[in-house]
């Protein structure tokens, strides 16, 4: 790779993920989020009634983990946690509930929330791997998730 084709590479990087972010500030999701390390693994924490309450809500904890709701209900499976990056080149992802599906942002690959690869990079080289899916526990008003 040259560096003229480098830097816009780079620069189309830090727009999407600059933009993210952006977007993100604007959600209607007002937790805090609170890593904690409890030996196994690290953890974060939703409080659920005031963030993902309604499905298809979802939110980027400490800029690693998305979570977002699939079903109605307060039970771990009406939730899923995966890694917020894509693995292709960190472009960011963000769930589509019209469509049912992971979207990286960057590059446009599609992933299922089982985290299996529905659609590889668009107009880029290489290729994407399947996402992690961490598990979580609802406690409470809580919806606790280890990064394992």
């Amino acid at each position: 790779m040259d560096r003229e084709q480098f830097i816009k590479n780079l620069s189309l990087g830090l727009i999407a993920v600059c933009g993210a972010s952006a977007l993100g500030s604007c959600s209607k999701s007002t937790q805090t989020p609170s890593p904690a390390n409890n030996g196994s693994g690290s953890t974060v924490t939703v409080n659920l009634s005031t963030s993902l309450i309604n499905i298809g809500d979802q939110v980027v904890i400490n800029g690693s983990v998305l979570v977002f709701r699939i079903a109605s209900g307060n039970t771990p499976s009406s939730f899923v946690a995966t890694e917020s990056l894509c693995p292709h080149q960190g472009g960011s992802l963000s769930w589509v509930p019209a469509k049912s599906y992971i979207l990286c942002n960057l590059h446009a690959s599609e992933y299922t929330n089982t985290g299996s690869i529905i659609q590889g990079p668009q107009n880029s080289g290489g290729s994407t791997r399947a996402l992690k899916i961490y598990s979580a526990v609802v406690t409470g008003t809580n919806l606790v998730v280890t990064i394992a």
